[in-house]
């Protein structure tokens, strides 16, 4: 599998989260951005730069891994609870805990981090403090149509007591939103992140075996967001690693299907949780919100430098070999082995598991359905074949597999 750099990923997942609520476009990178111009501000070294930034642009993330109430320009409710599950979603990565503690007390007032630190170095606090304090500027910025001006949020921020900032963050904010290029730039939304940040950060790859254990990263921000799907991504994930290893494809490419298979509904961040979660069969309006996963899926995946190999597997699951899937309504001859496996993965795999209008179906109803599939030419026959061929061993290693997920699910919304 290729490099990819640690930076891509975190902004990859930042530009997702905006697909989850309108309210919060923007914000994430806006708060990135703030928080990088703070950093050379502070004349911090490159690691604490670039901590500073992806924590900043990853702070709200707890906020959407399982549907909470949470409007992000709302700062009147109670935000540590989201606070403390992005904390969980993220500290069990190796590259990742740092910027977990950072996370873990963005919303929490300064004089009360001091007081309980847990051990925590002070320097990591006090970044998680200047996260704190940028994202409340930018709440007021733009907490409705309008918004504060400048010199009203300057104020604002100026008139908080130590007990919430650190006297130091509030100084240089004052001091660097003072200038009309900080806001400019803050505001500034096209290109990559690394064309509006000028503080010096530190490239990290995240080294290849460690890639597919960030996928499942992204997997459980994904499917966390709902018992219904909790642990379909696994699902499609192992399905499509075992039919891949039938179907005579390499290891190398088999652990890109299971990178593919993690990230394969990444768009259905887009999808509302009332959608996800409906007890009944979508109409032809909700039908189309959800369909649009699979474009969402593309545009954040091809924008992410090393993963473009995997791309087209992960977001063709919905193409159909006679050209009526979607979203581009590719044929036969346009799509790829992979691309034809995640597509009966995922089939497999959604009529197996319960559903919130139906039980998962048995050995006997799931053969039926893909085999008619395939000789209406929807999937490949020679790939469904194999799961014909080897059910009983396919369908094993798949409950093993979500249960283990449901089990990680129960364990995450019950803490």
């Amino acid at each position: 599998m290729d490099n990819v750099y640690l930076l891509d990923l975190i902004n990859g997942i930042s530009e997702t989260l905006d697909y989850v609520s309108t309210t919060v476009s923007g914000h994430h990178r806006r708060v990135g951005v703030a928080s990088s111009i703070m950093a050379e501000a502070l004349s911090l070294d490159a690691d604490d730069t670039t901590d500073l930034l992806m924590a900043g642009l990853l702070h709200d993330i707890g906020a959407f891994s399982q549907g909470l109430k949470f409007d992000g320009l709302d700062f009147e409710i109670d935000l540590t609870k989201h606070a403390y599950l992005g904390y969980r979603l993220l500290h069990g990565h190796p590259l990742l805990a740092r910027i977990a503690e950072m996370v873990r007390v963005h919303h929490t007032p300064w004089k009360e981090v001091v007081q309980n630190g847990n051990g925590i170095d002070k320097s990591t606090l006090f970044l998680g403090n200047v996260i704190n304090l940028v994202d409340r500027a930018d709440v007021l910025a733009n907490v409705n149509s309008r918004g504060m001006k400048k010199d009203a949020i300057r104020k604002v921020i100026g008139s908080y007591s130590s007990a919430i900032y650190a006297p130091r963050a509030v100084e240089v904010f004052m001091d660097v939103s003072a200038e009309q290029d900080f806001w400019d730039r803050i505001t500034e939304s096209s290109g990559h992140i690394r064309d509006v940040v000028t503080a010096g950060i530190k490239e990290r790859y995240t080294p290849q075996d460690q890639l597919l254990d960030f996928s499942r990263f992204f997997s459980h921000l994904i499917d966390f967001r709902s018992r219904h799907t909790a642990t379909h991504s696994q699902g499609v994930a192992e399905t499509a690693v075992q039919l891949a290893r039938l179907a005579g494809m390499s290891e190398l490419d088999q652990k890109r299907m299971r990178l593919a298979g993690n990230l394969h509904d990444l768009g259905k961040l887009a999808v509302p949780g009332k959608l996800l979660d409906k007890p009944s069969t979508l109409d032809p309006k909700e039908y189309e919100i959800v369909q649009n996963h699979a474009v969402v899926c593309e545009t954040v995946l091809r924008s992410i430098p090393g993963l473009e190999n995997i791309t087209d597997w992960a977001c063709q699951h919905h193409e159909r070999l006679n050209g009526k899937g979607y979203p581009h309504a590719l044929e036969e001859k346009d799509l790829s082995l992979g691309s034809r496996i995640m597509a009966v993965s995922d089939v497999y795999t959604a009529i197996s598991e319960d559903r919130p209008y139906r039980d998962g179906m048995d050995q006997e109803k799931a053969l039926f359905i893909l085999q008619s599939m395939a000789v209406d030419g929807f999937l490949d026959h020679e790939i469904v074949a194999l799961v014909v061929d080897n059910y009983e061993q396919i369908d094993a290693i798949r409950r093993i597999v979500q249960s283990r997920a449901n089990a990680e699910f129960k364990h995450f919304s019950t803490q």
